[in-house]
C-alpha cells in the first residue's frame, strides 16, 4: 500500500482546522415548527376555555338581574382568567391547561422564575384590565373632544400614541416569533419566559379525533335540519304506529266514545272539538258536505281531505281503525 502524498496531508489538516471551530459553535437545537403550532393553538384553547366557562356565570348573573352580565363582562372574564392562571401555573405546575395538553411548560431558566412567573400573571391579566378600564373611562369622560390645550386632551393623545406604539411592537414580536418560535407575547420577551416541550422523548403529533367529531355532528346536524322539513310528522307518526303494532300483533285501538259516535257525525270534527277545553262537547257535529270512506263512514270532505293528505298512505279511521284509500260523495237515498 503505497504511502499517502504528504502535499495531500497538509491539505487535509489545514482545512480540518479550519472546519472543526464551525461545527463546534453550530447550534445543534433548532424550533421545530409544530412547537410555534402548539404555543397558538394553546392561546387559542385559553381563550375557548375562558368562553366556555363565562356563559355559566353569566347565566347565573342573568337570573339576578338581567343585562348584569354584559356591564361586569371585563371583570367576569378576568376573575376567570385569573383563576385559571392560580390554579394552573400559579401552583407551580408552569404552565396553563392548554399548554399542558400541547405538551408545553415554561422553562425554569435564570434567577427569579417563580417571580416572574407571577409577575407575567399580574400584568397579562391584571394590566389589561386596568388598561381597558382606564381607556373606557377616558372615553365616557370625553377626554378625546378636550380643548386641545387641556391636560386631559394631552392625556388622551398620550394614551392613543402608546396604544399604537404596544401595536406596532406586538405586530413586531409576532413576526419574530414566527422566525424563531419563542416568545409569542411582549411580555414573555421581557420576563425571558420560554415555552419548551415538557418531555421532549414525546413527540408532538397532532390528534385529529376531536376535529373529526366536531365535524360529524356538525354534518349530522345540516342534514337533520335539512331534511326536517320534509318529513310529513303526521305520516310518520302513523307509519311507525302501524308497523309497531303488525309486528307486535297488536289489535286496533279506537276510542270506544268515537266508535259509538252516530252515523251522520264527523269523528274528525269530534276529536277536535274535544281537544278545545273551552267548547263544549256535543255528538251532534254533522258531516257538512258528507263523503264516505271505503269502509262505510262519513266524515266532512274538507276533515277527511286534510287527513288524506297530511297522513298520506298512512291514513286510517277514527272510528274503526281500517286504513283509509278511497273516498266517495255520500248520497242520501
Amino acid at each position: 500500500m503505497s504511502a499517502i502524498d504528504p502535499q495531500w496531508a497538509n491539505a487535509w489538516s489545514s482545512t480540518l482546522s479550519r472546519i472543526e471551530p464551525r461545527l463546534t459553535h453550530t447550534p445543534t437545537t433548532v424550533v421545530s415548527r409544530n412547537v410555534r403550532v402548539g404555543k397558538l393553538d394553546a392561546e387559542l384553547l385559553d381563550g375557548e376555555l375562558t368562553e366556555m366557562l363565562r356563559e355559566p356565570v353569566s347565566n347565573a348573573l342573568s337570573l339576578v338581574r338581567p343585562g348584569l352580565a354584559e356591564t361586569y363582562r371585563l371583570e367576569i372574564d378576568t376573575m376567570i382568567r385569573a383563576l385559571l392562571f392560580w390554579l394552573s401555573v400559579g401552583s407551580h405546575r408552569r404552565a396553563t391547561y392548554a399548554q399542558g395538553l400541547q405538551n408545553l411548560q415554561y422553562a425554569r431558566t435564570g434567577r427569579g422564575f417563580a417571580q416572574r412567573v407571577h409577575w407575567f400573571g399580574i400584568l397579562s391579566i391584571g394590566g389589561h384590565y386596568a388598561w381597558a378600564r382606564m381607556v373606557g373611562a377616558m372615553s365616557l369622560a370625553g377626554w378625546a373632544d378636550a380643548p386641545q390645550s387641556s391636560i386631559r386632551a394631552r392625556l388622551w393623545r398620550l394614551v392613543q400614541r402608546v396604544e399604537r406604539i404596544t401595536k406596532v411592537a406586538a405586530l413586531l414580536n409576532f413576526a419574530a416569533f414566527l422566525a424563531l418560535g419563542q416568545y409569542p407575547s411582549i411580555i414573555e420577551r421581557i420576563l425571558n419566559l420560554r415555552l419548551v416541550h415538557a418531555r421532549p422523548q414525546l413527540l408532538h403529533s397532532v390528534s385529529f379525533e376531536f376535529l373529526n367529531r366536531q365535524l360529524v355532528w356538525h354534518a349530522f346536524t345540516e342534514f337533520v335540519m335539512f331534511a326536517m322539513p320534509l318529513v310529513n310528522p303526521a305520516r310518520a307518526r302513523a307509519w311507525v304506529v302501524r308497523n309497531v303494532r303488525g309486528v307486535m300483533r297488536l289489535p286496533v285501538s279506537v276510542d270506544p266514545s268515537v266508535a259509538e259516535l252516530p252515523d251522520d257525525t264527523c269523528a274528525v270534527c269530534f276529536v277536535d272539538a274535544r281537544k278545545d277545553v273551552s267548547e263544549v262537547l256535543e255528538a251532534t257535529h254533522s258531516a257538512v258536505n258528507p263523503y264516505v270512506t271505503n269502509c262505510g263512514h262519513r266524515y266532512c270532505y274538507v276533515c277527511i281531505s286534510m287527513r288524506m293528505m297530511a297522513e298520506a298512505d298512512e291514513c286510517s279511521c277514527l272510528r274503526c281503525g281500517s286504513k283509509i284509500d278511497r273516498i266517495r260523495q255520500y248520497l242520501e237515498l
